[in-house]
């Protein structure tokens, strides 16, 4: 389990869910780009052989979790598109990540955050709506990265009952189709995810994503999706995202019974 520090927002705001957890994205950004290097510990989970690194810049210590896997199956540069992506489409889900070269290695480093993985967390509680909101929008945003891994444990849930997704280097394959077709199917997992007991005889669960975050998935262009990953995904598997866009906005309009919450009109 991978953990960081998160910041506390008030109730008011985390209702919506595109509010991101880290509002000061930037200045982490910074942090873990020009930050020295105090220790590095290995992390015993996870085949991708991830470190801890403890960091210092102007007397203020943070943590990250580094990755160097540099497969095709497995690279570290998708952890850096997926979160420059996440920040595209202002969706704060995916923790503040920054590609970093640490003792002649280069990598992916990521903030550190807190939370509890699906996996250990026994019971969801408070709002089910914005909370399976916030499921929807990973099924939809998995998608368009074409992640073929989303489990119990890459997705955690923060004191605050936001969900923030992880491990995101299994991400960006070579996908022409839609691996959720949005509204996931029913698994034991997505019941997990979805908050009910698992029905063998359920096919799918309704979606329901907030409106600012459909506007802006229909706002942004193909220049500015390329613009956003074009140092880390290159090639057909570029375009792959774009022709998956272009899927997920096809499949959004023929979908029945998917809604489209509007919190910022009180709807």
């Amino acid at each position: 389990m991978l953990l960081v520090a998160l910041v506390a927002l008030p109730s008011a705001l985390v209702a919506q869910n595109l509010t991101p957890l880290w509002p000061n994205a930037e200045e982490i950004e910074e942090f873990l780009k020009n930050a020295e290097v105090v220790d590095r510990v290995k992390l015993g989970t996870g085949i991708t052989n991830p470190e801890k690194i403890t960091l210092e810049l102007d007397g203020k210590t943070g943590y990250a979790v580094f990755k160097t896997v540099d497969k095709d199956s497995d690279n570290w540069r998708c952890e850096v598109a997926a979160y420059e992506l996440d920040k595209l489409l202002g969706l704060g889900m995916v923790p503040p990540t920054v590609e970093r070269r640490i003792g002649g290695r280069k990598g992916g480093l990521q903030h550190w955050v807190t939370g509890v993985t699906m996996e250990k967390t026994e019971e969801l509680s408070g709002d089910m709506e914005t909370w399976r909101e916030q499921v929807s929008v990973m099924w939809l945003f998995d998608d368009l990265i074409a992640n073929i891994v989303r489990h119990l444990n890459n997705a955690m849930v923060s004191p605050e009952q936001r969900l923030i997704l992880i491990d995101n280097s299994k991400t960006f394959r070579a996908y022409r189709d839609l691996l959720n077709d949005l509204d996931a199917n029913g698994t034991g997992t997505n019941a997990r995810f979805w908050g009910v007991e698992y029905d063998q005889d359920r096919v799918r669960y309704p979606t329901h994503y907030p409106r600012e975050f459909i506007e802006r998935l229909r706002a942004v262009t193909d220049d500015d999706i390329k613009h956003a990953i074009k140092r880390y995904i290159w090639g057909y598997d570029q375009k792959l995202v774009l022709k998956r866009r272009e899927l997920i906005l096809s499949r959004l309009d023929q979908m029945e019974g998917v809604t489209v919450a509007a919190h910022s009109s009180g709807e």
